[in-house]
């Protein structure tokens, strides 16, 4: 294993800034860096999106992770969506926009909490959220979020629930190599060992895919990749895309329609990264592919 001290003194090394093939697409699927983009517009029935926050042993509050940058949770209500924010660290709560909250007292994560329980749990309290009406919903789940959300559409059919898109934002879907870093980068507990490369959480969350695919048809799946491309980072992926954390095959390694390239979905690249102070959602064009993608535009 390559040493954190070896790979801060990798010099950067240069990475085409066009992907030409994308593995792992479902037909029809495209490929392109964010880019200018039609104007949205509002909703006229109201669309549920839930934004699935990842790890963090902090733990940053749930809200604030997506008010970063373009604070996206802001322009999502801006456009008509009803959000729901998840927290799954302490009490697991669901709290929308619309001033309504779910929360489930008998459940208090940790970073020692599986993966798949979260999973589970997120499926239990968006079940009993629309248990009496029928809703469209769009869900993002952010790095570990794509994980816990990945999990759910595998195990969990949501009947009310018609799921119009999911994004896999910088999601480590074949895992993140650097949880291997444990010591220096404060990752730590059972969520962090399913997240390495090879686990046997992994391998069954590739077998259940299907599952999810049947579970949800019609269902455009997305995958934004982060591409900062950090000198240390780029010798410990091989030279690979990556956002610090998680390297493009990672993010990719799930059949998907569409993917798209931002600088800044883990480490950022439009700031200065000050460790155990990660800021991102600092490119404009984040937001607007969400709410491009969650209009129908691809």
């Amino acid at each position: 294993m390559t040493t954190l001290g070896t790979l801060v003194s990798v010099a950067v090394l240069l990475v085409a800034a066009t992907v030409l093939a994308l593995p792992g697409m479902l037909p029809g699927g495209s490929a392109r860096a964010s880019s200018s983009l039609a104007p949205h517009h509002p909703v006229s029935n109201p669309t549920y999106v839930i934004l699935v926050h990842g790890y963090d042993p902090s733990p940053v509050p749930a809200y604030s992770v997506w008010t970063y940058g373009v604070n996206v949770y802001q322009q999502l209500v801006n456009a008509g969506y009803v959000v729901g924010v998840v927290s799954y660290y302490g009490t697991f709560t669901l709290a929308f926009s619309n001033g309504t909250t779910y929360t489930d007292s008998s459940f208090f994560g940790t970073t020692e909490t599986p993966i798949e329980t979260v999973g589970l749990e997120l499926g239990k309290v968006l079940g009993e959220a629309f248990a009496h009406r029928s809703v469209t919903m769009d869900i993002i789940g952010h790095s570990m979020g794509g994980l816990v959300t990945e999990y759910m559409l595998e195990h969990v059919r949501l009947p009310n629930v018609t799921l119009q898109n999911v994004i896999f934002l910088a999601s480590p879907l074949d895992g993140a190599p650097v949880t291997a870093l444990t010591p220096w980068l404060n990752l730590s507990g059972y969520e962090a060992a399913e997240m390495s490369e090879g686990s046997p959480f992994l391998a069954a969350m590739h077998a259940y895919v299907p599952n999810a695919l049947a579970n949800y048809p019609g269902a455009e799946w997305l995958v934004y990749v982060g591409y900062a491309n950090p000198a240390w980072a780029m010798a410990y992926f091989s030279g690979h895309a990556n956002d610090g954390l998680v390297d493009a095959p990672s993010a990719e390694d799930i059949p998907h329609n569409h993917s798209y390239l931002f600088p800044d979905l883990h480490i950022p690249q439009l700031d200065v990264y000050t460790p155990g102070k990660v800021s991102y959602f600092e490119d404009p064009s984040f937001a607007s592919e969400v709410l491009a993608n969650f209009s129908g535009q691809y």
